[in-house]
């Protein structure tokens, strides 16, 4: 692997012959942990729709150079703002500091006409939050998720 460097983050919209490296990255554990059950089912729905042309949804992979390692969502809130999910699913990618600069990276590269971007973990996931926090989202609410009826907060990031 070479050196990791934020500004060599690339992100492209995934495309279906990466299918089966997407259904490997949701087997891990630490993508599982997070995406499971019908939020995972709707994640897989949403990717077959992508790949069709039937969704306005965004799937996305990013890069590290030539190396695919982040998987991200992104949908369109009104005129001036997305949601916004993230994981990092290549192993070699987690704790060493680079989805702070990732995540703005994807953001200033893809969506700096965008006010507001929104992002929704569960409140269990601190290291999620903690990034998030790094790159300037704030807590504004929380709520029980449909998809998995555990508390989650609402974030917000103003650009």
């Amino acid at each position: 692997m070479t050196q990791m460097h934020a500004n060599e983050f690339h992100f492209a919209p995934a495309i279906s012959s990466q299918r089966s490296m997407l259904h490997q990255w949701f087997e891990q554990q630490h993508i599982k942990t997070w995406m499971h059950g019908v939020g995972l089912q709707n994640t897989l729905d949403g990717l077959e729709n992508f790949f069709q042309g039937k969704s306005d949804t965004t799937y996305w992979v990013g890069y590290d150079q030539e190396t695919p390692f982040a998987f991200l969502i992104t949908s369109h809130e009104g005129n001036d703002a997305i949601t916004l999910d993230v994981f990092i699913c290549d192993p070699n990618y987690l704790g060493k500091g680079l989805a702070a600069p990732m995540i703005r990276r994807f953001l200033t590269t893809h969506f700096s006409n965008m006010k507001r971007v929104l992002i929704d973990p569960e409140a269990t996931n601190t290291r999620a939050i903690h990034v998030y926090e790094k790159v300037g989202f704030k807590i504004t609410g929380t709520f029980i998720a449909s998809w998995h009826p555990v508390p989650h907060y609402q974030m917000e990031l103003l650009i």
